[in-house]
């Protein structure tokens, strides 16, 4: 059996857009993938192959972290033993 590849349409909407000029949907861009053949009709109906972006998998699309403050964690007693004498 051939394994199905994931087709991230936010990618391929972009090079449209940097292309062409056109903002097109995503549903739009798989439409424009089965019309010119480069998808099959089962893989444009497929929600499990096409990403649509972090958004039903995130409360948020920004790739954001928390910055913990390290120095909790740095035992501060250091001694260098070529200096002590």
């Amino acid at each position: 059996m051939k394994k199905a590849l994931m087709i991230n349409l936010i990618y391929i909407r972009a090079a449209i857009r940097e292309r062409t000029g056109q903002e097109l949907s995503l549903d739009d861009v798989a439409k424009v993938l089965f019309e010119e053949g480069i998808i099959s009709k089962a893989q444009s109906q497929n929600r499990d192959l096409i990403f649509r972006g972090y958004a039903e998998y995130f409360e948020f699309e920004e790739a954001a972290t928390k910055v913990e403050d390290p120095n909790p964690f740095i035992d501060r007693e250091i001694t260098h033993e070529d200096e002590e004498s």
